[in-house]
């Protein structure tokens, strides 16, 4: 696959991306073959580029600065992984291996490298958060079948989501406590300064960019920057805002505690069909422990217990190893409960 100007697209060329409107509808689709027709049509509505099939320019392994900025960005994005808890917060699996080698095909291309290491020198939350939301985007879109160059793509958008904060002043970046309205005001330009960085760079797709204009646009029409809605709103940047909004919640921050998992699955789910797309909230809910292995529950007649392991595939159906009973009081001997066999029983509190 490689970029080509729109001045130097030809007819017969074939597409390797599908060609987005402004409003995010699918305008070609990939695999079509370009007639005179289809070049005039883009031409008319301002594309200024395309992505057809073709050799891939990857990083020149004679480059040895290029290569080294790669491997320190793969390194601290699997120890970005390693703090995510794998087990414990997601049900990996058999996708781990493939997320890993996604995301280092994401890290290949020398243009998109400079973009990580202005990230990491900014705000080291940044980054990790940005390589957490891109595990979480990328295990969503497997589950919907996404595969090939549109699953990189999906990833690549969910890994330079938040870009644009690099022109952002680090005072008001890093600063303790709340921003003022206007500081605000500045922080939502995120949005439309990192479309603008992506859409300059020649090794990322138009899909991938609308992740960073769109991920904080809202199903209902309330976010921002354009007040987008519904299916106005990229399929991509869609899957992209439920794994931003939960990782932000899951995670530690000098100002708050991370939510528990059930917690931040549960505001997510009451926010189906008002702020997220309900069909991509059901990938997430797929690809999470609702109950995770090692928490401490408590269950609704108030004994305690830590998750030792499940009573179905979906994991929706735990077995705790009980700690405390109603009164607090450790327990002397081991008592089990499955909850499969125990309906009268729920749990009430997870941390």
């Amino acid at each position: 696959m490689r970029r080509v100007l729109l001045e130097g697209v030809q007819a017969g060329m074939q597409l390797a991306q599908p060609v987005y409107g402004l409003n995010g509808q699918v305008v070609l689709n990939s695999g079509v073959e370009l007639t005179e027709y289809h070049v005039s049509k883009l031409s008319e509505l301002d594309i200024k580029y395309i992505y057809i099939q073709g050799e891939a320019l990857l990083i020149d392994p004679a480059d040895e600065a290029a290569q080294s900025a790669r491997n320190e960005i793969v390194l601290n994005a699997h120890a970005a992984l390693t703090e995510v808890s794998v087990g414990k917060y997601v049900q990996m699996g058999t996708v781990k291996d493939k997320l890993l080698s996604l995301l280092d095909e994401c890290c290949i291309h020398k243009e998109i490298q400079p973009l990580f290491t202005a990230m990491q020198m900014c705000n080291d939350y940044l980054f990790k958060h940005a390589v957490n939301g891109y595990f979480f985007a990328t295990m969503m879109g497997i589950s919907c079948g996404l595969e090939g160059q549109r699953l990189r793509d999906l990833g690549l958008g969910a890994l330079l989501r938040d870009v644009g904060m690099i022109t952002i002043s680090r005072d008001i970046l890093n600063k303790p406590g709340t921003l003022t309205p206007e500081e605000m005001a500045i922080v939502k330009k995120h949005t439309e300064k990192g479309y603008e960085i992506l859409q300059r760079n020649s090794d990322i797709s138009l899909a991938a960019a609308n992740c960073a204009l769109q991920h904080h646009e809202r199903f209902d029409g309330s976010g921002y920057p354009r007040g987008a809605s519904d299916s106005s709103i990229h399929e991509f940047a869609q899957i992209v805002a439920i794994a931003d909004v939960y990782c932000s919640m899951t995670a530690t921050t000098p100002y708050r505690k991370a939510l528990s998992v059930y917690d931040a699955l549960a505001i997510i789910q009451k926010a189906g069909g008002t702020y997220f797309n309900p069909e991509y909230i059901q990938l997430l809910a797929k690809n999470v422990a609702r109950y995770p292995m090692g928490a401490v529950v408590r269950l609704n007649n108030k004994a305690t217990g830590i998750i030792k392991d499940y009573a179905d595939e979906c994991k929706t159906k735990p077995i705790i190893s009980i700690t405390a009973n109603a009164a607090g009081e450790r327990v002397s001997q081991t008592v089990t409960i499955d909850m499969t066999a125990n309906p009268a029983l729920y749990i009430a509190e997870v941390s």
